[in-house]
């Protein structure tokens, strides 16, 4: 049965990898590997500028100790289905192996990122430590550790039926306070983090002999990650999988009049719907706004006129290059079908939406760079100009699809 387990995880891993695989075509396609490109450039330049004036008199560890305890505290992946709870319950008593390659695949899939921290991190303890890394040495060892024990009090915390929120309070206060003790006082005690770790997982897996599985927060729980995944992929392409939802954002109301009647006809009504959408939509609002956030950051960070124009209009691009899965979404789904008009009329509201999103995601970028250089306020209307262009060359390549499907 153990080896019938493990067959089943590695055929449902192997069924994962492959949807992967076939998104991630979509996913780093040419725009978005240049974009990757540019932001990794632009991170390092702001972050060697930034190391060569830190800024003196802040506690830099208490900071990276807790960013580093809440990347530390890993997801359990198990792979389980919704028909799993019928199937697999007959099988519990032997699903301890099909756990410990899922507990062993939750951490292997998201160390790279741990990994990733500690490298970004690195520079900034050499230097304000007087290039002196020893410390960080076992600062590294416990940023690879503590993922792995907490994996495991996880899962064992999980079939006791304890509630979630008190062990991620638990797990941030031990691997905070372990943190802190490596990079500050410098101090091997941050090891007995280590052994409490194991104490507290040994002492609840003692009580556990009886518990079962909790196969539907289990399920709920692996259905969520699928479910952010897939997300994250329909900025890119459709996913079959994923229902579009929808939020009141009542602060958002006076976006939303309704045209007058003289204006409520073919040729207004679905900008309106769009509008609407893109309003009372949750996926791409938020992807949206997570966007411009991030670019805001970036140029109140790099502070450096050509970088700050290079990196708006960079994101000017991808904003509105991304909305055309938003299109998809709506042009083709119900609306179309109950509001009959010629596709030329679609595609026009479409372009009235792009042009109003572009001049509020353009006002922000032209108020925070003529905040840093008011004197070179004027070159934000190159926000504007790569808007327009991204607008006129969206339109031009809807249009020609729509030919196509109409021949």
């Amino acid at each position: 049965m153990n080896q019938n387990a493990k067959q089943l995880f590695s055929t449902r891993k192997q069924e994962i990898s492959k949807e992967k695989q076939y998104y991630n075509k979509f996913i780093f396609n040419g725009h978005f590997s240049v974009f990757l490109v540019i932001m990794f450039g632009a991170f390092l330049v702001g972050y060697g500028d930034w190391l060569q004036s830190t800024p003196k008199h802040f506690n830099y560890a208490l900071v990276a100790s807790i960013v580093v305890a809440l990347t530390s505290m890993f997801p359990i992946r198990t792979l389980l289905k919704d028909a799993d709870r019928l199937f697999l319950l007959p099988f519990e008593k032997h699903m301890s192996e099909y756990m410990k390659h899922s507990l062993i695949y939750s951490y292997f899939s998201r160390i790279g990122i741990q990994v990733v921290i500690l490298i970004v991190l690195f520079p900034l303890f050499f230097v304000i430590n007087n290039q002196t890394f020893g410390f960080y040495i076992l600062f590294a060892v416990l940023a690879l550790i503590f993922p792995l024990l907490g994996l495991l009090l996880k899962w064992q915390w999980y079939k006791y039926r304890l509630e979630r929120w008190s062990l991620y309070v638990l797990l941030f206060i031990i691997f905070t306070s372990g943190y802190y003790l490596a990079l500050e006082p410098k101090q091997l005690s941050s090891i007995t983090s280590v052994f409490i770790l194991i104490g507290i997982t040994m002492l609840i897996r003692y009580q556990n002999k009886t518990h079962l599985y909790p196969w539907e927060k289990m399920i709920k729980s692996e259905h969520q990650h699928h479910m952010n995944y897939y997300k994250f992929v329909n900025m890119f392409t459709d996913v079959k999988h994923l229902k579009e939802t929808a939020v009141r954002r009542s602060y958002l109301d006076p976006l939303l009049i309704t045209p007058k009647r003289k204006r409520f006809n073919s040729n207004y009504m679905y900008l309106y719907l769009f509008i609407r959408s893109f309003v009372r939509g949750k996926d791409a609002f938020n992807i949206i706004l997570r966007l411009v956030i991030l670019a805001l950051v970036l140029m109140f960070w790099l502070e450096q006129p050509i970088i700050m124009l290079i990196i708006g209009s960079l994101f000017m691009y991808i904003i509105l290059l991304q909305m055309a899965q938003f299109y998809t979404q709506q042009a083709y789904g119900l609306w179309p079908q109950v509001w009959p008009v010629t596709e030329s009329k679609v595609i026009k509201g479409y372009e009235q939406f792009l042009y109003r999103l572009m001049l509020i995601v353009g006002a922000l970028f032209i108020i925070v760079y003529a905040f840093v250089f008011p004197l070179y306020s004027y070159f934000g209307l190159l926000f504007f100009l790569v808007g327009w262009l991204t607008i006129i060359n969206v339109i031009k390549k809807l249009k020609y699809q729509e030919t196509l499907l109409r021949d």
